[in-house]
């Protein structure tokens, strides 16, 4: 997929999840759970994303600045003539916007999808910092009643 192809078929999906809520919900949305953490001294960012039933082909990543854009389908599970007694699992499109601390060297950015976890490492612009080099404590004295 090429990069304006790629761009296209996110304003698509943008278009559809920029309607009301409640036209969410009947097409069918979701919005995937995620975990932003920092390691290696505060040199890589690391984004965890609950994908369980996604097809690897039907997540998209963008970086534009310091927002992280994953979108992609889940798609409907073909139950055949049965009737539905539980249904719990989402389905349908998702989009998730997550904010980045810092700037990233999307060149160096790596993304892993495994038993349904995305697992995507971006490492920190070389000029950034998430965490500040010269840190100073402020001691406090919190006074109140009880």
């Amino acid at each position: 997929m090429y990069p304006d192809d790629l761009f296209r078929e996110f304003d698509r999906m943008f278009a559809e999840l920029s309607l009301p809520l409640t036209s969410h919900a009947r097409r069918g949305s979701f919005n995937p759970n995620a975990d932003v953490y920092v390691t290696d001294g505060g040199s890589l960012i690391v984004v965890a994303v609950e994908l369980a039933g996604v097809e690897r082909d039907n997540i998209k990543l963008v970086v534009e600045g310091r927002t992280l854009y994953l979108a992609g389908v889940r798609q409907s599970f073909a139950h055949g003539c049965v009737d539905v007694l539980q249904k719990e699992i989402e389905r349908g499109y998702f989009f998730k916007k997550i904010q980045l601390p810092t700037a990233v060297a999307v060149a160096h950015a790596r993304a892993e999808y495994q038993g349904g976890m995305l697992t995507v490492k971006l490492p920190v612009a070389s000029r950034s910092s998430v965490l500040p080099v010269n840190r100073t404590e402020i001691r406090m004295v919190v006074r109140g009643r009880s």
